[in-house]
């Protein structure tokens, strides 16, 4: 019974697709039409208050969808932001059933004025392309317009390091016209959130603390400018750096005690010892500076890695000194002369006797230095990590 009908519903069905496919054809070219009859008499050079000579108010808002590392040998860092650009613009207005039109189409958005809004730091800056260019234009009855694009830029930051990796990094960047002086364009941040985050922002080896935003005006012998500025507040991680570089020449410098335990005279392998653990640091402190801008001032991660050598290279040269009082022969006459060790057979006298050393004081220095090596490594810890903490956080309350 349902078999004639379920016929006739089926070929129907290549009317009705073709029918939709028209409808839907005669809205675009609608629209399009409706725009260009718009645009007709539009002057894209003209501000949208140049008839009457005010200058158009630009709000600007960023979202940043991503928050890119710090680079600190090139002292940049990259931000994802949707930037988005909102004006009115009278000559725009439309009366239609229609709230907003959203224009997609490059050559018509190319019609429409809007502000060459520029960033002043910029290095480098990419308009996403996939998988149609990331940009937005929205007209709106009443005249106003949504100008939103989606851009990834790199960003300069004058980064300061005396306390790295103990530091606090303060970056921004700020937007302006580049030929529109402040007669023509003016820019304001929107009221709520002009800088919008993502609930779970991670930023590599930094905490986003706080964020400020400003207006601004630059005077140059071109004219005036009016602009916005951003500043981030970021605090650095210390996980990374005290496994990465901490640890490992708390390690190394432990190490190198171990030649106090060994006997005086055993030179190959105190000697082996202190060159293996000094090579090591040496290394290690090479790899963090490749990290770094060749600055000259001294940063905390030096005054470390400083210390450490200090410590590496005083084990070496006590093994100098325990050695030398080790090898060092008191004569009958009470006169002492240095000998450099020989073989055993070689080292009693004539009367079958060794000869009388300063063994006991070099077994003594050893036996001090014990103690005193960690000691003093372990003030010198007491103080340093308390004073860069500390300056760490003062120097984002001075900031905050």
């Amino acid at each position: 019974m349902w078999l004639p009908g379920l016929r006739v519903g089926f070929s129907l069905l290549p009317s009705l697709v073709l029918l939709l496919d028209l409808l839907g054809l005669a809205a675009g070219t609608s629209q399009r039409m409706f725009l260009e009859e718009m645009l007709k008499d539009y002057d894209v050079n003209v501000w949208p208050h140049g008839d009457t000579g005010k200058p158009t108010t630009v709000n600007v808002q960023m979202f940043i969808n991503s928050f890119g590392s710090l680079n600190a040998a090139n002292m940049d860092y990259s931000i994802d932001v949707f930037l988005r650009q909102r004006w009115n613009d009278p000559r725009l207005r439309f009366s239609d059933t229609r709230e907003k039109i959203t224009v997609t189409n490059p050559a018509i958005q190319a019609k429409i004025w809007k502000p060459d809004t520029y960033f002043n730091n910029v290095k480098d800056a990419e308009v996403h392309q996939v998988t149609m260019p990331n940009i937005l234009v929205r007209l709106h009855r009443n005249g106003d317009v949504l100008y939103s694009m989606r851009v990834t830029l790199t960003l300069a930051c004058s980064m300061e390091f005396e306390k790295y990796p103990f530091d606090a990094q303060f970056c921004g960047t700020s937007i302006s016209s580049y030929a529109n002086t402040d007669d023509v364009i003016v820019y304001k941040w929107v009221d709520v959130n002009p800088i919008d985050l993502p609930d779970q922002l991670e930023i590599a080896q930094f905490d986003l603390i706080n964020y400020s935003t400003d207006n601004y005006t630059q005077y140059f012998v071109t004219g005036n400018f009016s602009g916005l500025m951003v500043h981030f507040s970021l605090r650095r991680q210390n996980g990374y750096h005290v496994l990465q570089t901490y640890v490992p020449t708390i390690l190394i410098v432990s190490i190198s005690w171990v030649s106090f335990w060994l006997d005086p005279n055993a030179v190959p392998g105190r000697v082996s010892l202190g060159v293996t653990t000094l090579l090591t640091l040496t290394t290690l402190a090479s790899g963090i500076r490749a990290q770094l801008p060749p600055v000259s001032y001294v940063k905390a991660i030096d005054v470390w890695i400083g210390m450490c050598m200090i410590m590496v290279f005083g084990a070496l040269l006590e093994f100098t000194l325990a050695n030398w009082l080790a090898n060092k022969k008191i004569s009958e006459n009470g006169q002492t002369i240095f000998r450099i060790p020989k073989a055993p057979e070689d080292v009693e006298d004539a009367a079958g006797k060794s000869p009388k050393t300063y063994m006991d004081y070099a077994r003594a220095l050893d036996r001090l230095c014990r103690g005193l090596f960690p000691f003093s490594f372990l003030v010198f810890n007491i103080v340093y990590w308390p004073y860069y903490l500390i300056q760490q956080h003062r120097t984002l309350s001075i900031h905050g």
